[in-house]
């Protein structure tokens, strides 16, 4: 840390505190810490205990509040984390362009998308006699926590060359709020943290005398440096509370290729080319549990369609992958059920409810605080897990909105916790099943709910040229190994899902190899999903997929101990130039970087590396090596080549 750690809290009480932004210096006026982390306040009608520890310059921390008095108390604002004194020893007064805020932008399809701007133009203002009123507010409400921002928030001093960050770890609604504090030439930068916000989602909670109320994590710390110093440290961090290990290679039948149309004549060839290109699991997607081909019928039930798969139905699936030396995988979406489905006509008490209605409309959605519901999805993973299924991609196309029944937000704290809760106990039961969070397209793709699962999906994005932003900024919200990134060589639009059928003409559109390659090198800067019609590979391309699944497994290993890198910058959607994306191993002493071009002529581009790997890089490894792709190492500056619009290539540089 920039300063030495100092538990810092900020609450709101009983209507005391009529803001619409935080405001004061962060502890309760009448706080007394009376041991580390321990705080008794409204003299000993509360306390506050702040659980923190130290990961070497990140701490993640959350904050108890305990009604130790004789009358309830009205919660309003619980902090998970509160920062104070950013820009503390600087000159003064506080001068124009002294401070960038970073943070991301995130939709369905366009997630992770960074930003960078002035503190003067995200509203953060030099004050005079007042104090500010103004603040700087990431939020994400309901279950879909990463909606609009992802959790992150960045604050780079220029003038000290030093960067804060500060993330929220919680799969419903959270804030991060940045204001001034102090005024004049006395003013300083404060973030507050919280998913305990009424003035967010409308959460807030009665503590009767004995009750407590728990925020989510937070990690917030400080590093000399800029933004890639403070995603250095952020990787890290969250490596130290969440497990690390060594991405598979997965094929799921989705995305570009089947479309959740899975049939038995379809699936065997694609099972064949799947395990020839090298993959180790074969993911089935939606609906193999169709029984109706209704979602609205069918959803929820998870009965399998034996009659789409032939004899041996979809056993016999389960056994041609592990013939083919694969481990079989299944999609699922545990939280939702159609409302006409057989479990909901039967339980209707299963279903969350807002002010007594079902939410959700035609897909309702799951209460996990139900021990029957707990059961019911635990029996078809445990059916599944006997079948062979070893890998789970479990999707959540839906949200709760602002609340649930009976206390509306607070309400659903609990419900996150009773899901997280079953999640850990499926985990425990099956040591060797591997559970994806998809978080629809990553709608819900916190740390805290990553910390209960193996992977996460980045993105639903279909579009192979739209991918590599959003594969590099999640990298920089998300540990790199645990990002699923799609990669599709022969894609198929969705609006050909139904009548698609494989044809030589459709195999000789992507003959050169320039889809093939653009989708592997995109797949190689994460964890691997392969996709798309892979079965209709012809020779060449099928060496070009095999080549890349080959670089794959020979450096994952240093995927799971690397931080992302931007030397060319962070880069957005639809960008049309060349832009680049590293992953740097200081342990192993190992750069591996994909160049894109998406810009509309052939491109000879230097990219400076001098920051990561000195002036002694060796160039061990290129990926393509045809015709018109080059790239040569010169001390420190990689010069690429690429011969036209929507191309890539990927470099391995040991140091």
């Amino acid at each position: 840390m920039y300063k030495e750690y100092k538990p810092e809290f900020y609450v709101s009480l009983d209507a005391e505190d009529n803001f619409y932004y935080f405001s004061g210096d962060g502890n309760f006026s009448d706080g007394k810490e009376i041991s580390p982390g321990v705080f008794e306040i409204r003299g000993g009608a509360g306390r506050i205990d702040i659980e923190y520890k130290d990961f070497g310059g990140a701490v993640r921390q959350r904050t108890t509040l305990t009604n130790t008095g004789g009358k309830p108390i009205d919660v309003e604002v619980l902090s998970s984390s509160f920062l104070t004194g950013i820009g503390e020893g600087g000159q003064k007064p506080w001068k124009k362009n002294r401070f960038i805020l970073h943070y991301t932008n995130s939709c369905w399809t366009g997630e992770a998308q960074w930003q960078h701007v002035y503190a003067e133009d995200a509203g953060l203002y030099r004050t005079y006699n007042h104090g500010s009123q103004s603040s700087f507010r990431l939020m994400s409400q309901s279950s879909w926590s990463t909606c609009y921002h992802e959790p992150v928030l960045i604050i780079e001093d220029k003038e000290l060359q030093k960067s804060w960050f500060a993330q929220i770890d919680c799969g419903h609604g959270w804030c991060i709020d940045a204001g001034i504090s102090g005024y004049r030439d006395g003013i300083t930068i404060s973030v507050l943290l919280s998913d305990c916000f009424e003035r967010n989602d409308g959460w807030h909670k009665e503590l009767l005398p004995g009750q407590s109320v728990t925020s989510c994590y937070s990690v917030t710390g400080c590093v000399d440096g800029e933004f890639e110093e403070a995603v250095a440290a952020l990787t890290e961090a969250r490596r130290s509370y969440c497990e690390t290990f060594v991405p598979p290679l997965c094929y799921n039948d989705y995305m570009n290729a089947l479309w959740a149309l899975p049939t038995k004549e379809k699936t065997l060839p694609l099972i064949a080319a799947a395990a020839e290109a090298g993959c180790e699991y074969y993911i089935m997607d939606a609906g193999w549990y169709s029984i109706e081909h209704d979602d609205i019928k069918d959803l929820g039930t998870w009965e399998i369609n034996d009659g789409l798969f032939g004899d041996g139905g979809l056993q016999s699936i389960f056994d041609d992958v592990k013939a083919h030396g694969m481990k079989p995988g299944i999609w699922f979406e545990f939280e939702s059920a159609g409302v006409e489905s057989k479990i909901v006509k039967e339980h209707p008490e299963y279903v969350l409810h807002r002010r007594g209605n079902m939410i959700g409309g035609r897909r309702v959605m799951l209460d996990f605080r139900v021990a029957g519901v707990r059961e019911h999805i635990r029996a078809r993973i445990k059916a599944l897990y006997d079948m062979g299924v070893r890998f789970i991609k479990n999707d959540y196309n839906a949200n709760t909105g602002a609340g649930i029944d009976p206390d509306g937000a607070s309400s659903l704290h609990e419900h996150t916790k009773a899901f997280y809760d079953f999640i850990d106990g499926i985990r425990a039961e099956f040591p060797d099943l591997l559970i994806e969070n998809c978080g629809s397209g990553a709608m819900r793709s916190d740390m805290e709910t990553l910390s209960h699962f193996h992977l996460q999906s980045v993105s639903d994005q279909e579009d192979y040229f739209r991918l590599p932003s959003i594969v590099s900024g999640s990298e920089a919200c998300i540990p790199p190994e645990r990002c699923g990134v799609w990669a599709y060589p022969y894609p198929t639009k969705i609006d050909f899902r139904e009548t698609f059928v494989p044809t030589k003409e459709f195999a000789d559109k992507f003959k050169d190899g320039k889809v093939t390659v653009y989708n592997m090198v995109t797949g190689l800067m994460g964890l691997m999903y392969l996709s798309g019609r892979i079965e209709c590979a012809d020779e060449f391309n099928m060496s070009l997929i095999k080549e890349a699944t080959r670089l794959y497994k020979e450096n994952r290993k240093y995927t799971a101990c690397s931080v992302p890198v931007y030397p060319t910058g962070t880069f957005r959607i639809d960008t049309d130039g060349a832009d680049s994306f590293g992953l740097l191993d200081t342990t192993h002493r190992v750069l591996t970087l994909a160049v894109w071009n998406n810009s509309d002529k052939p491109v000879d581009l230097s990219i400076e590396l001098r920051k990561y790997i000195g002036e002694n890089g060796v160039l061990s490894e290129v990926y393509p090596r045809i015709e018109g792709y080059s790239a040569a190492l010169s001390g420190a500056s990689l010069h690429v080549t690429l011969p036209e619009n929507k191309t890539a290539i990927y470099a391995v540089i040991r140091f």
